[in-house]
């Protein structure tokens, strides 16, 4: 038997996912895990950051949950119409802002920064996946990076 993945992810990373897998050798994998810790409303969110939608303005392409028009033509204006730089600019994000809200203030940093990559990791691969798909002519590069000693993502496309 082998195993086939388009994304290798350490589910260790997981919240009391390796305590929950010892304790159910027979009967425990990634949708146990789901089931015991999220719903519905959860997953269907999730669905669109996995597959979000895209915005084309000017021959840029901007995820729709990043996109704001004024901030748009400021840096349009400022780039003078540079894509890779608008772009750039207009589809970064922290990683760690999707979930400000949530985290908790007990969690070691060291755990939680691992469990962030591992997010950045499957975020990338989606939104590679997704761009490949839906614009099939185009180069389209998903980027991790740190900056300012946190992770981010962006995407642009490389003319």
């Amino acid at each position: 038997m082998s195993e086939k993945s388009l994304l290798d992810i350490d589910l260790n990373v997981l919240k009391d996912y390796s305590a929950f897998e010892a304790l159910n050798k027979d009967n425990w994998d990634i949708t146990s895990y789901l089931n015991l810790n999220y719903d519905m409303n959860a997953a269907i969110a999730f669905s669109k950051l996995y597959f979000p939608d895209f915005i084309e303005k000017e021959g840029c392409i901007i995820l729709s949950h990043r996109y704001d028009e004024q901030t748009f033509k400021e840096w349009y204006l400022h780039f003078n119409g540079d894509k890779k730089a608008i772009e750039s600019i207009c589809n970064s994000y922290e990683i760690m802002d999707y979930f400000v809200n949530n985290r908790s203030k007990e969690e070691p940093h060291n755990i939680y920064n691992k469990a962030l990559d591992e997010f950045a990791k499957a975020l990338k691969k989606s939104w590679e996946i997704n761009c490949k798909l839906l614009f099939p002519n185009n180069n389209i590069i998903v980027e991790i990076y740190d900056e300012y000693d946190t992770t981010r993502i962006t995407l642009y496309q490389e003319l």
